[in-house]
């Protein structure tokens, strides 16, 4: 079971918290839980749970802070659940793919796509949880050798832009962790175990 952890980065490139992560493959497909250590938009400890299938497509999210929760499971053509104890419906489907500001999702939408792809996205905003439906863009670079703080990795590099604000960043995949987040996540330490990628 790799564990390791994220430093986390703001709009001006301090650093403005953590994530310590651990995840597994399973049965059933690969499962990632972290608690998040954070300032923005106001100091708070977050945990996330998020559970896919073997074709990596979301089974479960859950995601909680001191003022809101988050639980949804997809179904024929909604994700169903609540927040905040509210029930809610999201119009939901194979194609769509789920966001949250984790490292963890854009890793389980690199390993569904085979090449570049635009998608649609249900993201979930950060501290509030609300959803909203968001086009993506993911352009596979290629195979790339990336030095990080814990090593080198051998990976798959990304650049990841999101459609309706233009922001872009590059993003390198090793397995199924992110092992590099142009200004974002630093991968700050990392215990590979098993099944995680190995530094060179």
């Amino acid at each position: 079971m790799p564990f390791g952890r994220y430093t986390v980065f703001g709009d001006d490139g301090s650093a403005i918290g953590s994530e310590e992560f651990r995840c597994a493959p399973g049965p059933m497909g690969w499962r990632y839980f972290s608690e998040i250590e954070t300032t923005d938009p106001m100091p708070h400890h977050e945990t996330m749970d998020v559970a896919v299938d073997a074709a990596w497509r979301v089974a479960r999210v859950r995601v909680r802070n001191p003022d809101h929760e988050v639980l949804l499971e997809p179904g024929s053509d909604v994700l169903t659940g609540w927040l905040d104890r509210r029930p809610i419906e999201i119009p939901y489907g194979p194609d769509l793919h789920l966001d949250v500001f984790s490292p963890a999702t854009n890793a389980i939408s690199v390993q569904r796509l085979t090449g570049t792809a635009e998608i649609d996205v249900v993201y979930l905003a950060p501290y509030t949880l609300a959803p909203t439906r968001v086009r993506q863009r993911y352009e596979r670079i290629g195979d790339e050798r990336v030095e990080t703080p814990v090593g080198a990795f051998d990976a798959v590099r990304w650049r990841f832009t999101a459609l309706e604000s233009g922001w872009t960043a590059d993003v390198w995949v090793a397995g199924d962790l992110v092992v590099r987040y142009e200004r974002l996540f630093e991968l700050a330490w990392l215990d590979p175990g098993a099944s995680g990628p190995r530094p060179l």
